[in-house]
């Protein structure tokens, strides 16, 4: 299919949501405000195939902005099945990517004394060794350094443009703490994450022949989750929309504002919303859950919205589990009453979440699933693929191929090969070079199809026929080499701990496996069945939650997160007359209809 004809399916697809269809064709500053399940990324996928196709002449493209990497790879894969390939025209990456590739890698050499020609990401030890060195400097021997660096980092992320007195008039020991930490990075060549869009934005407000740069290459900035992205995102948006003549396209929903502890503030949304030169979009119908389950997540909320179910939907299911017990009968009774429940009644594993707090829940519940032995893959901090990671998620991909995927071009070649490139040159590479890459990838790619091998031996293949070699030729600063060192390890057969190759790829013969998330780890996703474990009066909202209203606001957003994840059954487990009191909440609004 053309790309013209797929994209002219697309918009008849959206025809019949006036809030959908507003929105693509938009061509002025727009925030879309959506609600879960309402078809957001549609809808942005939808706006920047119509903006390359019919506003933006070639070789002129657009930027997505995105939270994480995570979100980035699904839009490149939505945006390929409407013909739009990652090339030339488009970014698609976090703040930090953008500040990174599109702003210092092609410019920081222009100005002079800003960074040494050969800087390169800091790895977590120089991190570390520099906040410790700093904190002596500062402050002497006494005291947690990384306990003062944590406030550090909030103002760092918070105070991003340095020329205002807040810098040095708002808390100025961490001023100098975070001064001399960034003194010390740059003295052996190095800068960090939290650099990255802060030096963006100093080179973009300094310069403006930069601005103009960026506003000739990406007429039309996308961004997606505006409330999770916080000042650095804020400022920089500032800067190039409502100061530099870039039209700005953004999702959004406060509701579902829950990234407060690395510096996500939803209040930087709604001076975008007041502003009379930026449209408000509302979508309003939820696609994904039934009636009873959209009513409970108002009660999840605890503000009324006026979201609505789509005719023709199911009503949706709740379930309340009172355990006689703590968390670790609480997980018992998961693996041994309501799975049975929800698989007898035809739930596919794959399609059903057990979604807690914190990774430490997750241990018990895997503890419990294995002793019956219920597949499941763990998409929080112990999993084995980093959702955030684009080397993990490449490797992924890789096993995808390798397991079947080639057959069906599932994922595509090219879409490999493109991100091969990115993780390798950072996207900018002569054609000698492309088909070098090329040539190693399909070589180690073919090496794997039908030979049997594991996942930890495939890993080490990968490792010794891809990685090391690209080492030695990458030019991309921010490199993640480590992260397949961390699947090898946690693949290790010795352990018991290795798995046959379809598992890390998802290519399951037969039955499929259980998600075992965060509620953080969950958002964005959705399933037909959803368990949250643990949601006891001390867990959700806990002691720490009742520290401001801003922490309780924030928690009850999580807990809402959660309440949105399902399309059909919602089940809650917790421990019996202890439950969260906004369980409690919940159950009564239902009750009441």
């Amino acid at each position: 299919m053309s790309n013209h004809l797929a994209m002219k399916q697309a918009l008849a697809d959206i025809e019949h949501n006036a809030g959908q269809n507003d929105a693509v064709r938009e061509s002025g500053h727009c925030i879309v405000l959506a609600g879960p399940g309402s078809g957001k990324s549609k809808t942005l996928i939808i706006a920047m195939a119509r903006a390359l196709l019919e506003d933006v002449i070639d070789p002129r493209g657009v930027a997505c902005i995105t939270y994480n990497n995570e979100c980035a790879i699904e839009l490149e894969v939505r945006l390929a099945k409407l013909g739009i390939e990652s090339n030339h025209r488009t970014f698609i990456g976090t703040v930090h990517s953008f500040a990174l590739t599109q702003v210092i890698t092609p410019y920081a050499r222009c100005i002079a004394g800003l960074l040494p020609d050969d800087f390169r990401v800091a790895t977590r030890d120089e991190m570390r060794a520099a906040v410790e060195a700093a904190y002596c400097a500062v402050f002497g021997n006494a005291g947690d350094p990384h306990k003062r660096w944590r406030l550090a980092e909030q103002k760092r992320r918070r105070d991003v443009d340095r020329s205002l007195p807040a810098w040095r008039g708002r808390n100025s020991d961490l001023a100098d703490f975070i001064e001399a930490y960034e003194a010390i990075l740059r003295r052996n060549g190095l800068i960090d994450f939290d650099d990255m869009p802060i030096i963006a934005f100093r080179m973009i407000k300094e310069h403006l022949w930069i601005r103009n740069a960026l506003r000739a290459r990406y007429p039309v900035l996308f961004v997606d989750e505006y409330q999770d992205l916080g000042h650095a995102l804020h400022e920089l948006v500032w800067l190039l929309c409502i100061h530099g003549g870039v039209r700005l396209f953004a999702v959004a929903d406060i509701d579902q504002s829950i990234y407060g502890f690395t510096g996500a503030n939803p209040e930087l949304l709604n001076e975008l919303l007041e502003r009379v030169d930026v449209k408000t979009i509302r979508l309003r119908f939820n696609y994904r859950s039934g009636s009873k389950i959209i009513h409970a997540s108002l009660g999840a909320l605890g503000e009324e919205r006026d979201y609505r179910s789509v005719d023709g939907t199911s009503d949706g299911e709740l379930t309340f589990w009172p355990v006689q017990g703590d968390h670790d009968l609480q997980a018992q009774h998961i693996a041994e009453a309501i799975l049975p429940s929800l698989l007898d009644r035809d739930f596919k594993p794959e399609q059903i979440a057990i979604l807690y707090r914190a990774a430490w829940l997750g241990d018990k519940v895997a503890e419990a699933l294995e002793r019956i032995e219920i597949a499941f893959v763990r998409t929080d901090s112990k999993a084995l693929v980093r959702r955030s990671s684009r080397l993990a998620r490449f490797i992924e991909a890789c096993a995808g191929w390798v397991t079947g995927g080639w057959r069906s071009a599932d994922p595509p070649y090219g879409w490999l090969l493109g991100q091969a490139l990115s993780i390798v040159y950072g996207g900018r590479a002569s054609e000698d070079e492309k088909q070098a890459l090329s040539r190693q990838l399909i070589a180690f790619l073919r090496g794997g199809i039908d030979v049997g091998e594991t996942t930890h031996a495939w890993l080490n293949r990968f490792l010794h026929e891809l990685v090391k070699p690209w080492q030695a030729i990458a030019r991309n600063v921010h490199q993640e080499w480590e992260v397949c060192l961390e699947m090898i390890a946690r693949t290790d057969p010795a352990k018991a701990l290795d798995i046959p190759l379809n598992f890390l790829s998802g290519r399951i013969e037969g039955a499929g496996r259980v998600t075992l998330s965060t509620l953080h780890s969950a958002k964005g996703r959705e399933f037909d069945a959803v368990i949250m474990f643990g949601i006891n009066n001390s867990d959700i909202p806990n002691r720490r939650d009742y520290e401001s209203d801003l922490a309780l606001r924030e928690a009850r957003r999580l807990f809402y997160v959660g309440v949105t994840r399902p399309r059909q059954e919602l089940c809650f487990v917790f421990r019996k007359h202890h439950h969260s009191p906004w369980v409690a909440e919940l159950y009564h609004r239902c009750q009441r209809g």
